[in-house]
């Protein structure tokens, strides 16, 4: 006869007692707008492929409330993500060396604000906005 393996009772809204576990859950979470803009992204590649009137219908879709709506929520969600993911970065990459030091997780965060602003304002340039 076997010993049945213990199992830990585990409350259903766990991740809600504890800070850093609901922004974890919180930024998983948002990974579904970010896919679900990406798969917006896409669709509006397949109808400017299908020609001229796909495309009007395409930005007429993405003009209405309803699309702006969507826009907004995915755009909170997606910067969310990103600036959760630029605080974890320094956490999940291998320590980067300097003259044998290592570089502060401070720096490598603040690197990745500056390089996402600058390439923003490249991106607002190149388009005219």
């Amino acid at each position: 006869m076997t010993r049945r393996p213990y199992v830990r009772p585990l409350h259903p809204h766990w991740w809600l007692r504890d800070r850093r576990q609901f922004l974890y859950i919180l930024r998983e979470g948002t990974s579904v707008f970010v896919g679900l803009y990406s798969a917006i992204l896409m669709d509006g590649l397949i109808r400017l492929a299908q020609g001229r009137a796909a495309w009007e219908s395409y930005l007429a879709a993405l003009s209405s409330p309803l699309g702006v709506t969507v826009q907004v929520i995915c755009l909170a969600f997606t910067i969310f993500h990103a600036v959760t993911w630029f605080g974890v970065t320094p956490k999940a990459m291998p320590p980067l060396l300097v003259k044998g030091e290592p570089i502060p997780a401070r720096t490598i965060i603040r690197g990745h604000f500056i390089l996402w602003a600058v390439l923003s304002l490249a991106v607002l340039l190149v388009l005219g906005g």
